[in-house]
């Protein structure tokens, strides 16, 4: 199989090119699919492209916030895909579980063994790399760093995508911000570090 077949099947299994939205409970008209545009209309996955550039987040491809949080949940999660979910549960006043949802599996992307390998990648990211604006003191954060390019000169569209801890996976998260001539490493990394160490701190995490 050539490398960029395998490469479209990775897109393919991690949610993007698909032709339906994302899988959650939202309204179909607020709900955006991520893959490859040109002029705002969607292309199928045989349109010809630059692979090498749609691979790292560039040529035609757009992706939403929720598409690269689920990136980041999949190789924290050993390769399985899950189906997002916006409630975790609903507790009526006198304190009954009156709703609690279920965990639900989408497909394998990845084997464990690659996720592993990722994870190890996304740490140093964090540790040493584009990244260390991320790190949270002791705890293991993986994490990467993305400028995409906007079309206008000096302004990038800034994301950073990450996980902690590294070893345990509680938290996913994945922060953009538009239009800036800032970095993912500069400006969105820090955004993660708080967000994460918010939530972990708030005692939600189990």
């Amino acid at each position: 199989m050539h490398s960029w077949c395998a490469l479209l099947i990775a897109l393919d299994l991690l949610g993007f090119g698909r032709s339906e939205k994302p899988p959650i409970d939202y309204p179909s008209d607020e709900l955006s699919r991520s893959g490859m545009y040109s002029r705002g209309k969607f292309l199928s996955p045989s349109a010809p492209v630059d692979i090498a550039r749609v691979v790292i987040g560039q040529e035609r491809l757009l992706a939403t916030p929720l598409q690269m949080a689920t990136v980041a949940a999949t190789i924290a999660n050993g390769g399985m895909r899950m189906a997002p979910s916006l409630v975790d549960k609903a507790i009526s006043p006198s304190g009954k579980t009156v709703f609690e949802s279920s965990p639900e599996q989408i497909t394998r992307v990845m084997s464990s063994q690659t996720a592993a390998d990722l994870t190890s990648m996304m740490r140093r990211v964090v540790e040493e790399g584009t990244g260390t604006a991320a790190n949270v003191g002791n705890l293991s954060v993986a994490g990467k760093t993305g400028t995409a390019e906007t079309g206008t000169a000096g302004l990038n569209n800034a994301w950073f995508i990450a996980f902690a801890p590294a070893e345990r996976p509680r938290i996913a998260v994945a922060v953009v911000i538009e239009r800036t001539p800032e970095f993912g490493g500069t400006i969105a990394a820090p955004i993660a570090r708080d967000v994460i160490e918010a939530y972990l701190a708030s005692g939600v995490a189990k």
